[in-house]
């Protein structure tokens, strides 16, 4: 792939610029440069380019959606499954909170990390040699190197940035709460249409997307407070002190672990909820005036849920006794409701109903908004050209149910303007996998359900979180930790420059966030012969699942890049062609800290006649250059 140099416009909010379109046209932001226009209506007229519109102004993200972003994202089902696994494995008040203050470690370790590279990466050459920093959606795809890691990352993401994970646990909750037992055909059918609702809102409007965003973001904020408030309330004092005491709370039992395993399980449950700090960096392109808006209010809403993580799981451990607390199948919330405004109700199946409410408020709000961030990856993946069909995963369409998608006309029929709308094309294929990996998870587990045993979507469920947590989280934050160790570390480098974070700190950063997740990257394989399964599968999925199911994707994945590479040489060979594929950037010039902000960008892919390496000649030169 080849990024075209871009060039630089004034303040959009400019006057019209003379030579730019008019009448039935394409009806371009005000104040483009003139070669900027003609680039546009040069793409707008090329059957294998599309020209994206990126949000900026009334439609792109503002602090306050930012933070919302990460509520959602955050406050999802692990705060309320994970607690239950993390005092099981450990069968300790003290090891387990220390686990979880291991996870606000590596939360705010790989916030910095994550904020130091959306604000550096790419770097844009102007023609007096200077550099500057655009921030850009698609955060791992962005940082790591191209060509193999792009395909390895993207086939990846395909696969288990889903959000499979909360549909399970919000139909899990919507039973719950309506008092009814789980089967197999209610679980996939109320998930299924958590996942549908998701897909289709994103698609017929952002903005009912955002809207719903801000508001499911405050309620969760306000369901987790609530919680604290109900723990200081009606906690047992002595309970408390016995649970909390420093001279018990690591006191061993019998059926303390003395393998490495479950403590690894523990670990990495409990990043399945921390995992969402960086969801910013997804659609980092499309947050206003990001240079201010993107560190602060990611700073605010990671900082305030980790806070409130590790206040709630305190109070988990001064409301429930220990031993129900370290029982296998505990529901620590349903427990913790039970002993908090249970005992103001007698009737307790209007606790469990409330119980499971919210925790379904909780789940959906976390599938609306990983389905908006997920989507626009998976497009931003598209747009490097790797996948079958492209073009088309890359380009936005209008979407509604009485005209269905609404692509561009053909380029010589219509000239229209294909605007940034949504992101259909990759909502469709996210909708596809999620689905298909909803069926294959409760189905595939509900296959070994004896007869006259009750079916439980909890193996499932388990399933689907290891594999994600591990899949998605620890293993690409350990790349990206590694990454930023040698570009802090490495004799010669020039981030220390570029980068706005404090050497000092950005060293500290690297080094608790590599470790944090190395340590369950490792000990994950590891096993305990005591403890075969999953915890909370019902003895039905294997320990090692969740991470093998991680190397076959990682496997698939080389083995597409190696394919990939193969077919473009063979079309090389014997037709003389390569697969273009080129990003051209539109810029303004911000006004105070907002740097350059993207406006357009113009995608192509087309087969080429190849060129010799020797023989190419240099794009011509318009302003802002290649990454530095």
């Amino acid at each position: 792939m080849e990024l075209d140099r871009g060039s630089v416009t004034s303040n959009p909010d400019t006057p019209d610029t003379p030579g730019a379109p008019t009448g039935e046209g394409p009806k371009w932001r005000r104040g483009l440069d003139p070669r900027d226009v003609d680039r546009l209506n040069q793409a707008q007229q090329d059957r294998f380019a599309i020209v994206e519109e990126i949000p900026v102004e009334g439609a792109s993200l503002g602090a306050f959606t930012v933070v919302c972003l990460l509520f959602n994202r955050q406050i999802g089902s692990g705060i309320f499954t994970s607690p239950a696994v993390v005092f099981y494995n450990t069968q300790s008040i003290g090891v387990s909170l220390l686990m979880w203050l291991y996870g606000v470690a590596m939360a705010l370790s790989g916030l910095v990390l994550y904020i130091e590279l959306g604000l550096t990466v790419p770097r844009w050459e102007f023609e007096d040699g200077t550099k500057i920093s655009t921030p850009r959606s698609g955060a791992e795809l962005v940082y790591l190197p191209k060509y193999l890691a792009t395909c390895i990352f993207g086939v990846s993401f395909l696969v288990f940035g889903n959000t499979a994970t909360n549909s399970v646990a919000f139909a899990m909750s919507v039973v719950q709460a309506a008092g009814i037992p789980p089967s197999s055909g209610n679980i996939v059918g109320i998930a299924m249409a958590a996942n549908t609702f998701s897909c289709l809102l994103h698609g017929m409007s952002r903005r009912w997307g955002l809207w719903l965003n801000n508001l499911l973001g405050m309620l969760k904020l306000l369901i987790l407070i609530l919680l604290i408030v109900f723990g200081l309330a009606w906690h047992d004092k002595s309970l408390s002190n016995a649970n909390l005491d420093s001279a018990t709370s690591f006191s061993k039992t019998p059926a303390t672990p003395h393998g490495v395993y479950r403590y690894a399980e523990a670990l990495v449950m409990v990043m399945f909820p921390f995992g969402g700090f960086h969801q910013a960096n997804y659609v980092l392109a499309e947050i206003q005036n990001p240079r201010k808006n993107f560190a602060r209010a990611s700073s605010i809403g990671v900082g305030l849920i980790c806070v409130l993580f590790m206040v709630l799981n305190i109070l988990y451990a001064a409301v429930i006794p220990k031993d129900v607390l370290f029982q296998p199948n505990i529901d620590v919330v349903l427990e913790y409701f039970k002993r908090t405004v249970g005992r103001a109700s007698s009737d307790l199946s209007q606790v469990q109903a409330a119980c499971g409410a919210l925790r379904a408020l909780s789940a959906i709000g976390n599938v609306i908004v990983f389905t908006f961030t997920a989507a626009k990856v998976k497009q931003e993946v598209a747009k490097e050209g790797i996948f079958p069909f492209s073009l088309y995963l890359a380009s936005s369409y209008d979407f509604s149910f009485r005209h269905g998608f609404r692509r561009l006309p053909a380029h010589e029929e219509g000239h229209r303007l294909h605007s940034h709308k949504a992101p259909a094309a990759a909502l469709l294929l996210h909708w596809t996998v999620t689905t298909i990996l909803i069926l294959a998870a409760v189905l595939g587990t509900a296959r070994g359900t004896a007869i006259g045993e009750p079916f439980s979507p909890l193996p499932g469920y388990s399933l689907l979180t290891t594999a994600y947590a591990y899949g998605l989280d620890i293993v690409w934050f350990t790349l990206i930790g590694v990454a930023m160790l040698r570009l802090r570390l490495w004799p010669g480098s020039t981030w220390r420059s570029k980068s706005p974070v404090p050497h000092t700190l950005g060293v500290i950063a690297a080094v608790v966030f590599t470790v944090t997740n190395a340590v369950p990257l490792v000990a994950f394989w590891i096993p305990d012969p005591m403890h075969m399964f999953l915890s909370r599968s019902n003895g039905k999925v294997p320990w090692f699942a969740g991470q093998t199911m991680t190397l076959a994707v990682i496997a698939a994945a080389f083995v597409y890049w190696v394919g990939f590479r193969s077919y473009l040489w063979q079309r090389r060979v014997r037709y003389g062609e390569e697969l273009k594929v080129t990003r051209s950037p539109v810029f303004w010039r911000g006004q105070g800290s907002q740097g350059l902000v993207l406006l357009y960008e113009i995608i192509r892919l087309q087969w080429k006649d190849w060129v010799p390496e020797g023989k190419r000649q240099q794009p011509d030169r318009l302003g802002v250059g290649v990454p530095g």
